[in-house]
């Protein structure tokens, strides 16, 4: 019994790295990421998209992180790369489960309609959560942070 539902732990945490993986490539591909300082060179700046899954121990409690970022960096003016990343984290305390969702946009200059900073446009967190729920908390979050299209078109991005 202890092994299915480890096993099914396992799967549904590769599904759901699945999708953050896909949403995550889709918005890489579809914008300009690297070359977004309006000239035609094309080689202004570099980008990178790092899909990963993360096992830590933090206070005592082991956590997963599934972790996916897009990270640029304009050559000709910025000083820093700015970052998009869409992460879930479950941490497995005493209580239960805690998880946290989250949306953050990590910007050196200002773009599109967002100022230079850190933006957290989307997160949700639930603590002492069994298994089974959990996993549902997990699923309906990543479902509906790869329906945020709008974070990447707020940017200003040229599309490609």
């Amino acid at each position: 019994m202890v092994e299915q539902r480890f096993a099914g732990l396992l799967l549904s945490l590769d599904r759901f790295q699945k999708q953050l993986d896909a949403f995550m490539l889709g918005s890489y591909l579809a914008c300009d990421f690297g070359g977004d300082s309006g000239d035609d060179s094309g080689d202004d700046g570099d980008s990178t998209l790092s899909p990963q899954v993360r096992l830590d121990v933090v206070h005592g409690a082991p956590q997963v992180m599934l972790d996916h970022g897009i990270t640029w960096m304009d050559l000709t003016r910025d000083q820093e790369p700015s970052e998009y990343r869409l992460a879930v984290t479950l941490a497995f305390t005493e209580a239960g489960i805690a998880v946290e969702a989250f949306v953050r946009l990590d910007l050196e200059r200002d773009m599109g309609e967002w100022p230079a900073g850190v933006h957290v446009p989307y997160r949700q967190r639930a603590d002492g959560l069994g298994l089974d729920e959990a996993l549902a908390f997990v699923g309906a979050r990543v479902e509906e942070m790869c329906r945020r299209h709008d974070d990447v078109a707020r940017l200003g991005l040229a599309r490609r």
